[in-house]
């Protein structure tokens, strides 16, 4: 039997104290001060016990305001095929979406090795900024890049993907239901443009996720390349090596 250190004790009463007063999502806590004093411990020694369910993905620190129990995070299914906005519904989220361009392009050699679609091949090249919406402001989660075959979605162009669900349009304006995803994820790292847009430190582990997904006659409707901040996005299925890496990543291993 392991014996725990004393801010590992402190930090399993904390969480009991969680379940006592049930606290929520967005609860502010108790200062390092308030909880020495209850516990009869140092506050270095609850410092480290906030460390701890700060890393276990329990609470989180909000600058220049303190320490609150963490939002929820965004689970994604490997085998689920569901919008992005459809699966912050399930959970009782917002979002909103920052569209950073909106154009026809030609697939070139770099696009067909992932579409398999012939080069020249006109097709829509969405860039959006995905935003949780809080109380206490709006988060961007994930970058996202989807290339749509123009042939699929004639005249794409005049819909507003800031308001309205990509796949929704698909589904209700062009009768284009997908059906089937093949996904890879991968860790990547926070290169400039990506880390103001997500509002990290350059070189943060983030989860990449990018695939083709195609309808119910087996035509490839979109292939998306997506950026993710894993602090808000967690997988309920996958492959046991990407859990190591994310892992590896999210601890600097």
């Amino acid at each position: 039997m392991k014996l725990l250190n004393k801010d590992e004790f402190i930090a399993n009463e904390i969480k009991y104290m969680f379940i006592e007063k049930k606290y929520q999502e967005g609860d502010k806590l108790p200062s390092e001060r308030e909880m020495a004093e209850q516990y009869g411990v140092q506050r270095a020694t609850v410092r480290d016990a906030y460390h701890i369910l700060e890393e276990e993905g329990i609470i989180e620190i909000r600058e220049r305001s303190g320490r609150y129990m963490r939002h929820t995070r965004i689970k994604k299914n490997l085998e689920e095929i569901k919008s992005f906005r459809e699966k912050l519904n399930d959970i009782g989220m917002k979002v909103k979406n920052k569209l950073i361009s909106f154009e026809i392009i030609e697939l070139d050699k770099e696009l067909y090795k992932k579409m398999k679609l012939p080069i020249g091949t006109s097709v829509y090249k969405i860039t959006r900024i995905r935003n949780v919406v809080r109380e206490d402001g709006d988060f961007p989660i994930a970058i996202e890049y989807s290339y749509i075959p123009e042939a699929l979605a004639d005249k794409l162009l005049q819909y507003n993907l800031e308001e309205n669900s990509l796949f929704e349009i698909l589904r209700t304006q062009y009768g284009r239901i997908p059906k089937k995803e093949d996904q890879i994820i991968e860790i990547v790292y926070a290169n400039e443009f990506e880390s103001k847009a997500l509002k990290v430190d350059q070189m943060t582990a983030l989860i990449k996720k990018h695939g083709i997904t195609y309808d119910e006659e087996g035509n490839i409707l979109q292939y998306l390349h997506s950026v993710m901040n894993m602090d808000w996005v967690e997988f309920e299925k996958g492959n046991k090596k990407i859990e190591e890496k994310i892992k590896e990543a999210a601890y600097g291993l």
